[in-house]
């Protein structure tokens, strides 16, 4: 018996990238799908999967969503949050409009759907998996709105963690340095935001494949592990930036001003 099967999944940002991978993975395990995005026109088709197109910052129409879903399937299971957007400009060329964009999509929009999931989740035992960052945990030169928006969707999902361990509900959070999940895309610089995945210029490290990243993010939601760093880019960064910060801050900024100064302004 695979670890999701049966299971009623919720997954937000589920039509691209990250996100359609753990779509196919789950149900091939035989679990019943929930996918949120803006736009459903990737989503995967398959009787098992219920597509539904929702600004997940709109907080009514979360409701209406979480309403059609257990309308549905009766039950919520799992809950996902996979979707965000990503943004590369200094702090001083960045808009409030952008700040305000970064942190409701990000973080505000995560905690929205796992208020209105909680009930279920209590209910059935059910685990949170939350997408992070390497920016969730270290500093990132030119990524300072993004970084902020990470740091507070893991603190909130690391002490909501201890408040409902009692409870039976694990909560994961997962924080992936470079996965290929959107070749297609650039990423955009000094100009707004871009989907997660999306590639820089010069992308040093691993890339890990949307199927590795998946299988890996299932398994330690399965296994209720805390924290799942991944990728070697991840795990290099976690120990340098713990253990000689200075260090981390010399090697990560040049890289990224090297970046910065390779596109226009």
């Amino acid at each position: 018996m695979h670890p999701y099967q049966n299971k009623v999944v919720v997954i937000t940002g589920g039509s691209g990238g990250i996100g359609q991978e753990l779509c196919k993975q789950l149900i091939g395990q035989g679990a019943q799908v929930a996918c949120l995005d803006l736009t459903t026109d990737n989503a995967l088709q398959h009787e098992n999967a219920l597509n539904i197109a929702v600004d997940i910052t709109d907080y009514s129409q979360l409701e209406n969503a979480i309403e059609q879903i257990i309308e549905r399937f009766q039950r919520i299971d799992v809950l996902i949050n996979n979707a965000g957007i990503t943004h590369m400009s200094r702090f001083t060329d960045s808009s409030k409009e952008l700040a305000d964009k970064i942190m409701a999509v990000n973080y505000t929009a995560a905690v929205d759907i796992t208020r209105l999931c909680l009930e279920q989740l209590i209910t059935n035992k059910g685990q949170i998996i939350a997408m992070s960052s390497v920016a969730g945990f270290a500093p990132l030169y030119g990524r300072s709105l993004y970084a902020g928006s990470k740091h507070a969707m893991e603190g909130f999902f690391y002490s909501l963690g201890s408040e409902l361990k009692d409870k039976g509900v694990s909560v994961s959070v997962i924080c992936p340095s470079f996965v290929r999940s959107r070749p297609e895309l650039k990423a955009q610089v000094n100009a707004g935001v871009s989907s997660p995945g999306a590639l820089k210029k010069n992308t040093n490290g691993e890339q890990i494949s949307p199927q590795v990243a998946a299988s890996r993010i299932l398994a330690a939601g399965h296994n209720g592990k805390r924290t799942l760093y991944l990728g070697k880019v991840a795990n290099v960064a976690r120990w340098l930036f713990a253990l000689v910060p200075a260090t981390y801050l010399k090697i990560m900024t040049k890289g990224a001003k090297d970046e910065f100064n390779s596109y226009p302004k």
